[in-house]
């Protein structure tokens, strides 16, 4: 019979998928979310040291190298190690780079991208036209070459980060006239249709640059944000912590929002540039924990900004009393 164990919740290693189309900023998204992640796993080393453990496959004609020394979301990207793949992208190709990346001692990787493993030279519906076997027969033979694949998405030993490109998807249906029609059915991943389910966490990234989970075991992305270092922590402590972010940052907000009610209460600048803000948007307690901060750090500069007007008031007048008795 088989053997019955209790379910224990354990570290996992997470395959995560970045889609977006060209320019939507999966790239840089995908290297913060490596970059928050190694500054959980590595508090205590310097920014070099973590981006060191942070492994890149570049297929895009060495298109990661734009973002070395430049700063985003207040830290400067630095030099990473990664691997140019060139054409063919065969499974064998990406597993070689993805090894080499492992053995340097690389923590989490980044696949940029998957799309050529599909439809670029060499990849899968190539490698289906160049069957001797036509039909679904053609698809049969290169099953091996899908699941070699899949082994870079469910590796146990390392953190994946995935992007893919995304296009508008279409579907042909039929009128009620029985007339063919070709119509939009939104944004759709220039890869194996189901390939998404192979990962914990997928984000669609759009060209405002933010991004809409589409999938996430993990439960903690609820609402639409940028891809930053804060998503790579939350996923980094949900991952290897066990830490149930969701009620952590519940704790957090409501810890927030005390604050920001004491803040008001002593300021008529803050009091009024709040009621500005919130106005016509959802109250501030559905608001991320992320949101109130910056929110905070606003009305508190308002109010400092009040006190040194009245402060400067009240030194003024003093002066001019002062001059009258004289």
């Amino acid at each position: 019979m088989a053997r019955i164990v209790k379910a224990k919740r354990q570290k996992i290693k997470v395959p995560i998928l970045v889609m977006g189309a060209s320019g939507s900023g999966k790239t840089l998204g995908s290297l913060l979310i490596a970059k928050g992640m190694m500054e959980g796993m590595y508090p205590d080393a310097t920014s070099e040291e973590q981006w060191d453990k942070v492994g890149v496959i570049d297929t895009e004609h060495k298109r990661t190298n734009l973002y070395v020394d430049t700063e985003h979301d207040g830290v400067r990207i630095g030099e990473f190690p990664k691997v140019d793949l060139e054409a063919p992208f065969d499974s064998a190709h990406y597993l070689d780079a993805f090894a080499s990346l492992k053995q340097y001692g690389c923590q989490v990787v980044v696949i940029d991208g998957i799309s050529n493993a599909w439809s670029g030279e060499g990849g899968v519906l190539q490698q289906v036209d160049s069957s001797n076997i036509r039909g679904i027969g053609g698809w049969k033979d290169v099953a091996p070459e899908q699941r070699n694949f899949l082994k870079l998405l469910t590796d146990q030993d390392v953190h994946v980060i995935a992007t893919a490109r995304s296009k508008q998807g279409v579907e042909v249906t039929t009128d009620d006239n029985g007339k063919a029609q070709v119509e939009k059915v939104g944004l759709k991943i220039e890869q194996k249709d189901s390939l998404e389910y192979e990962f914990a966490i997928a984000f669609q990234v759009y060209e405002n640059h933010i991004a809409q989970p589409t999938k996430d075991n993990s439960s903690i992305f609820t609402h639409p944000e940028p891809l930053s270092r804060e998503v790579g922590h939350k996923i980094y402590d949900w991952a290897e912590k066990g830490v149930d972010v969701r009620t952590q940052e519940k704790k957090q907000a409501k810890k927030a929002l005390g604050i920001i009610a004491e803040l008001v209460k002593g300021s008529n600048a803050a009091k009024l540039q709040l009621e500005r803000v919130t106005s016509n948007r959802p109250p501030l307690e559905n608001w991320p924990v992320d949101s109130l901060r910056k929110l905070y750090a606003e009305l508190k500069a308002t109010s400092d900004k009040e006190q040194a007007t009245q402060q400067n008031e009240g030194t003024t007048q003093s002066n001019t009393d002062e001059k009258g008795d004289n």
